[in-house]
């Protein structure tokens, strides 16, 4: 009973460690969305476009090496590219803390998307925690992260008012070296048993994973989920412009969103209990967030709509980000979680990456009432697609 004991106890100090590494390392990428479009307009040289290609590029990178990363995992240990990735974010951080131009910023986060560690985490715990605490640890990561994210934009722009915006670079390289510190204590140091590579068996394996339908809804559904949040902060500061009274209080609005997005959002996830279930919820809530979005495209100047419909979409992502990474743990093929993993993070990087690019050439070259209709256009894609799959 105590050697028992103290097997749980060594399992959630690790699942801790983990999810440690996976939120600074979130909230160091997050914090400069909130606040990119407007302070991030005077660097120099710098456009809308280049802005949105800015915000963009960390996830465009790390959608490139998720699968480079992995499939090193496998060969000389998880730690050893854990800390590897976390070394390319801090080198990141540092070229961006030191660059004046909106070009070094470009190349700095591009650095700091190169160290793709995302799937390789989530791999770690299917191999090391126990099958009857995995959905509970990919719930804690999927929450960490979540909350991560949340706590970022509403601390970033506290942070940018009283030291800089340069500062969240910052922060991020700081928290950058405590993951690294992190990952040498709390991460073992093993190889698997089993490292014969045969393309032919690997390809084979791979194609079985991207055919999987709910593999594929649940990927699609993380590519739409982090597209329109980004859509969102691009769309965010410029509407706040317009209630100018809201510019410097921007962090008060964020956090009184999120409140009341856990509030709604905790009591739901821990009483679902069938996969089934989740979808219906899921649909339910993307349909909601169809109706605010069309609504904030015919009256999108009533500030009470806009509020709104900034609720709704961050109820959702609560709930996605709680849900998800569970549900793919579950459905992933057992020997291939790794490999699943890394389809899910390229998803969520890539969604990232395009809504950055995307947003910013619309906004560039359109207005935001065109945004808005595009993000509403994203919105009603991805509710069909959860609606094939219901």
């Amino acid at each position: 009973m105590t050697n028992k004991f103290n097997f749980e106890i060594k399992e959630w100090k690790f699942i801790l460690g983990v999810c440690t590494i996976f939120s600074l390392r979130a909230f160091g990428m997050f914090m400069i969305y909130p606040v990119f479009s407007i302070y991030g307009i005077n660097l120099k040289n710098s456009t809308i476009l280049l802005i949105g290609l800015a915000m963009g590029a960390y996830g465009f990178f790390q959608a490139i090496f998720q699968i480079p990363y992995g499939w090193l995992s496998d060969k000389i240990g998880r730690k050893y590219v854990i800390i590897l990735g976390l070394l390319c974010f801090s080198m990141g951080s540092f070229i961006c803390l030191n660059s004046s131009s909106i070009f070094g910023i470009i190349l700095g986060r591009s650095i700091q998307g190169s160290g793709a560690i995302s799937s390789v985490c989530m791999a770690l715990l299917s191999d090391i925690v126990s099958r009857k605490n995995l959905t509970r640890a990919m719930g804690c990561l999927g929450m960490s992260f979540g909350l991560s994210f949340l706590l970022s934009v509403v601390i970033s722009p506290i942070i940018v008012k009283i030291f800089g915006f340069h500062v969240l670079f910052l922060v991020s390289l700081i928290f950058s070296v405590i993951c690294i510190i992190v990952a040498f204590y709390f991460i073992p140091s093993f190889k698997h048993k089993n490292n014969i590579f045969s393309i032919k068996t690997e390809y084979k394996n791979f194609l079985k994973i991207l055919k999987n339908p709910n593999l594929c809804q649940l990927n699609l559904n993380n590519f739409f989920l982090h597209f329109i949040l980004i859509l969102y902060f691009i769309i965010i500061p410029v509407q706040l412009n317009i209630y100018k009274c809201f510019v410097h209080l921007s962090w008060i609005l964020y956090l009184v969103v999120i409140v009341i997005s856990f509030l709604v959002v905790l009591p739901i996830t821990e009483n679902i209990k069938t996969n089934t279930s989740k979808k219906k919820i899921a649909f339910f809530l993307i349909v909601l967030l169809v109706i605010s979005d069309l609504l904030l495209v015919l009256i999108k100047n009533y500030f009470f709509f806009f509020i709104f419909n900034l609720q709704v979409f961050f109820v959702v992502f609560s709930f996605f980000e709680m849900v998800l990474p569970i549900l793919i743990s579950e459905y992933s093929p057992k020997s291939y979680k790794g490999t699943s993993m890394a389809l899910y993070s390229i998803n969520q990087f890539l969604g990232s990456s395009l809504g950055g690019m995307l947003g910013g050439f619309v906004l560039h070259y359109f207005n935001s009432s065109i945004l808005f209709l595009f993000r509403f256009f994203m919105v009603c894609i991805w509710l069909f697609i959860n609606l094939w799959r219901l």
